[in-house]
This record gives C-alpha cells, structure tokens and sequence, in this order.
C-alpha cells in the first residue's frame, strides 16, 4: 500500500470516528438505564433513557436469558433493584404448581467512586444470572426490598425467603443464592429492621389466627420468634419506619416499636391501633400497601367521596395520622403514593388517579408535603394534577407506576394501555414528554444516575 493509500484510509477512519462521535453526542447523555415488565409477554425490558438538545429518548429490548413464561397462567410481580442487580417476582394462577419464583438480572449499569461523586457506566448488556422458577417456590405474590436485603413471600411455604445482590452473584446455583425462613401465613406481607428481625403476616380473617404477625429472628437472632396481634385480621401491607412497624389490617393501621434483639415477651408488646373512619355503609376504612419518605409513612385509603391521602410521621412518639381528602369520580381509584424528594429538597408525593372502566380520563396528582417548608407535613396540599396514559387494569395488574430517577429532577410514569412512558420534570411545571416503548408496561425500575 503506498503513502497516498495509507493517508487516505487514515482520514477517513477519523472521519468515521468523528462521526461515530458526533452521533453518540447528538442521541444525548445517559440518564438512567429502566427496565420495566411488559405485560403483554410476561416479560421484562430495558431501555437506556437519553437527553439531548433535541429532548428525550429511549429505545426497548429484551433482557438476555429472560425465561419464557405462560401467558395465560403466570404472571410477574413486583421487582426491586440494589448495588445493579434486579431481583423480579414470578407468580401462577395455580398455587405454584405450574412454575413460580424469581428471576435476578444484571442491569449492566457499573458505578465508578469518583470521592464526592460518582460516575455510571452503560456498557455492559443487560443478562439474567439467574433464574429460579419451579414447582416449589410456594408462589410469591409480594417481593419486598428492606435495605440490602431481598424478601419474596412464599406464600403456599407459610414462610419467605431472603437474598441479596451479593449472594445471588456469588451462588453458583439459584438454590444457593437464598435463604427461607418459617413465618407469615397465606397471602403474606413483610417488615424487616436491619437484618434482624422480620414481621411477617398473616392473612386469617377470623380464627385463632385473625390478626397474628409471626416475629422472626434473623442473623444474629437466629431462633428467636414469637407472635403478636392486631385487634382485626386480614392483614395486607407491612412497612417499617424510625423503629417503628406499620401494618394494615381490616380497620385502620396498627404499629409497634420494633424489637431488634426479638427479646420482648408476646404480651408485654403494646399493639397501637390508629383508625382511618368509616365509609357510608360504616365499614371501617384501611389501605394494603405503605411507602416511605424519611421518616414519613404514607398509603392511600378510601373510595369514592371518603378518598385520601394520609401519613405518619414515624420519628413522633405516639404518631398521629395527617390526611387529605382527593375528590375521584365514579369508577376512580388511587393508587398506592410514591414519595420523591427533589432536587432543593422540596418533599413531593405522587399518586395515581386511575379509573380501569374509562381509563382516558387517568391523572397524576403531585402533593406538596410541606409547603411553608417548616418540617410539618399537615399544611399538605395538591399543587398539580397531570394528564396520563391509560391504564389497563385487570385484576392486580395493568396499573401506572411511577418512578423517581436517579438525578432528582424527574420522575417516569409508565402507561399500560398505551404502550408509553412518561417523563415528567420536576423542576419546571411538571410538564411531560411521553415517549413510545410499545407492549403494556407496568412497573419498572430505573438504575444509574446521569
């Protein structure tokens, strides 16, 4: 090859290069790379969201190694993600005789220490490490993340198992990578303190059994366990804040100071009991499932007319329960909130009004929890109502989700029935761009940061 041929393969491998570069700058920086479930193949997806000058992006492809479910006969549940792995719930319409369990997936999204900050890396492909869906895993209904630590509730097991991103990457076969423990009964929900000691549930809504929560010893109590009581049953939703643990059974919410050592004796412990009122029939008014923000506890209760927001701040003594009546129409529901703290440190919650019979008409309603920013939520109040997708609800699935982004800037809403994702600022009137990703996305978890 001569001087002349050499000089000009040389230039226009830069060119390429410089375009190849160029092109990477225009489709913008990373700002989080989101999986989501799509339920219309009982899978899970993942895209790598994108801005640039020319606004957001983002594209859908299948995560490596995802196993082939039955469409018909199972279903995903929740999934959670810590230190870049994401653990997702399998559930089947059979007790779990046709295959249940979870799934563990590699995001691909490396983080690299840089002193006070830190840098993402989205090289690496998405994978599933590893899959562990059987005939029995007592089929897990619930997936719970506390901490470090995953909990999936074997509900047909009577009992939950535990693991983390570590043991699941360093368990050479999936039966390695968890641990089950005794504890919760029927349909379960869970509350873990630091390792030590799990609150698990039970479903009984009358019997010996109404009521009961099964105090499990873990790692260092390892053995230890007794049981406690709520005054009512049918238990559904178990959180845990400032020490303090929440459940929800058929009236009000109940909670009790956590017992790390598992040492208090059954009837020493002082169940408290706050009530919610009563709906227009006089039923007692509950909720099924908590989030939380610092040391707020937050869940959704009501219909109808009697709709609301309420919280608890866990750090009080004797927490009092702060609410906020939201006005639905006929055939609305809310959804569970989801608390974000801003960039500023403003303290937002977000919660869906859906309504499965005319989904056109859903919103996404965005609450001040401290407007007059005196560290008291009670002056709490609706600042925005946005309109969304449609949902597409039938039984426990098809709802929105709503995602706060790594950055603190924006948070992600998926749209079941419309096969699109929303992004929706924080900083600048919450106005959203709404991006196509096809399928029915649900929940989702976003991993990374910009």
């Amino acid at each position: 090859m001569n001087l002349k041929s050499t000089l000009i393969l040389f230039l226009l491998s830069t060119t390429a290069g410089m375009v190849n570069a160029q092109s990477e700058k225009n489709a913008g920086r990373t700002i989080a790379r989101v999986f989501w479930q799509d339920d219309s193949g009982a899978t899970v997806r993942y895209g790598d969201l994108k801005k640039s000058a020319n606004g957001w992006a983002i594209d859908s492809q299948d995560v490596e190694g995802f196993p082939s479910l039955n469409l018909d006969e199972q279903s995903l549940v929740q999934m959670h993600e810590n230190a870049g792995l994401i653990i997702v719930g399998v559930h089947d319409t059979d007790d779990g005789t046709i295959g249940s369990g979870w799934v563990g997936i590699e995001s691909g999204v490396v983080e690299e220490p840089h002193g006070d900050h830190t840098h993402w890396r989205f090289k690496q492909t998405p994978r599933v490490l590893h899959s562990h869906v059987t005939t029995d895993q007592g089929n897990p209904a619930h997936v719970y993340q506390y901490g470090q630590s995953f909990i999936l509730a074997n509900d047909k097991k009577n009992g939950f198992t535990i693991a983390s991103a570590k043991s699941i990457r360093d368990a050479k076969t999936p039966q390695a990578a968890a641990k089950f423990h005794d504890g919760g009964n029927g349909h379960i929900t869970l509350a873990v303190i630091e390792s030590k000691v799990a609150y698990a549930t039970w479903i009984a809504p009358a019997g010996d059994d109404c009521g009961r929560v099964d105090v499990v010893g873990l790692g260092v109590n390892e053995g230890k366990r007794y049981s406690i009581k709520c005054p009512t049953g049918m238990l559904h939703g178990a959180t845990t804040n400032a020490g303090k643990v929440f459940f929800a059974p058929a009236d009000g919410v109940c909670w009790v100071n956590g017992d790390t050592d598992v040492n208090d004796a059954p009837e020493s412990v002082k169940v408290h009991h706050l009530p919610l009122g009563k709906d227009d029939n006089d039923k007692p008014l509950r909720t099924g499932a908590f989030t939380n923000l610092g040391s707020l506890v937050l869940f959704s209760a009501g219909k109808g007319n009697g709709s609301k927001l309420c919280l608890i701040d866990a750090s009080i003594d004797i927490p009092a329960l702060v609410e906020l009546p939201i006005s639905v129409s006929e055939g609305e529901s809310l959804s569970t909130p989801v608390a974000v703290k801003a960039r500023g440190g403003k303290r937002l919650a977000m919660i869906c009004r859906e309504n499965k019979e005319a989904p056109e008409k859903d919103a996404l309603l965005v609450v001040d929890l401290d407007p007059n920013g005196d560290g008291n939520p009670e002056d709490l109040l609706i600042m925005k109502s946005i309109a969304i997708g449609r949902n597409q609800i039938a039984g426990h699935s098809g709802h929105h989700e709503i995602v706060a982004l790594p950055s603190g800037r924006d948070v992600i809403v998926s749209n079941p029935g419309d096969g699109t994702l929303m992004v929706i600022s924080l900083s600048d009137a919450f106005e959203p761009v709404t991006l196509p990703l096809g399928g029915n996305p649900t929940r989702m978890v976003a991993v990374g940061g910009s």
